[in-house]
């Protein structure tokens, strides 16, 4: 019997954070989306686990909105 080659190159994200990353590939999300929608109460965390795994070329870019909302989207998207 032989094993099938398995495939642990993939990135290891906690649940919460596959959610942000999963929303954030279909285009950029803005804190209040990501606490409304997505229902993360701690994006900020989520955010600072994403660009600690994404390579440089899809990093994860900021605009400031005003008033305290900020928009974030993945660079290469």
């Amino acid at each position: 019997m032989e094993q099938t080659a398995l495939n642990f190159t993939g990135l290891k994200l906690s649940p919460q954070c596959q959610k942000l990353y999963d929303r954030l590939l279909l285009g950029g999300i803005t804190n209040v989306e990501m606490r409304d929608e997505l229902r993360l109460l701690c994006y900020t965390k989520r955010l600072s686990e994403l660009r600690r795994i994404l390579p440089n070329e899809n990093q994860i870019e900021t605009k400031r909105l005003g008033n305290g909302i900020f928009e974030y989207s993945i660079k290469g998207n």
